[in-house]
């Protein structure tokens, strides 16, 4: 990695070598915490030790608010076109920051750690991916639908639609049988 990288944050300062986790090396910002690291040393870093346990973390109480508020956008330190906001997980507050060119992903302070504490660290290619990022989505929107649910008729009713709703995936014929329930058996 080159010494030679600034930080896009007001400072500009530049970017220092480190580790987020043992034999992971990384770019770092003493001014905003965060962390700039290569998708290609993560890749030779999932081959070296790919299945050695991530040291565990607690999830940070609280993930840098500027990595969804005030910088919606952030340019690559690299090539300073604009990089690409990607989902994190389905229930995380945060965004990676992806330039596609480069291959660089930008992580605020406590992102990384956050990563670790969700057990998602090894799982960065998958979640970046179109397919990663459709799935993503696709839960949180279903998490949506279901806490609207909530709201609107109640923790009780919705846990007994879920119970009934796993039981008839157990059932040979879920089809007949809610044909039943429709028709007033």
């Amino acid at each position: 990695m080159s010494r030679s990288l600034r930080c896009v944050c007001e400072a500009h300062t530049p970017l220092f070598p480190k580790e987020l986790s043992p034999g992971l090396p990384a770019l770092g910002c003493d001014t905003c915490r965060g962390d700039l690291l290569s998708l290609d040393d993560y890749r030779r870093w999932l081959d070296r030790f790919p299945q050695e346990a991530l040291p565990s973390t607690e999830l940070p109480a609280q993930v840098d608010p500027v990595s969804t508020t005030a910088t919606p956008v952030r340019k690559c330190p690299g090539c300073a076109q604009l990089m690409e906001r990607l989902l994190s997980g389905s229930s995380t507050d945060f965004r990676l920051d992806r330039c596609g060119p480069c291959q660089w992903l930008w992580m605020d302070a406590g992102e990384w750690d956050a990563l670790v504490a969700i057990d998602a660290a090894r799982q960065l290619l998958d979640r970046l991916s179109d397919g990663g990022q459709r799935g993503l989505r696709e839960i949180a929107a279903h998490q949506r639908r279901e806490a609207e649910l909530r709201a609107r008729h109640g923790d009780a009713i919705v846990d007994e639609l879920i119970r009934l709703r796993a039981w008839l995936a157990e059932q040979p014929n879920p089809d007949i049988l809610l044909t039943l329930l429709r028709n007033g058996w």
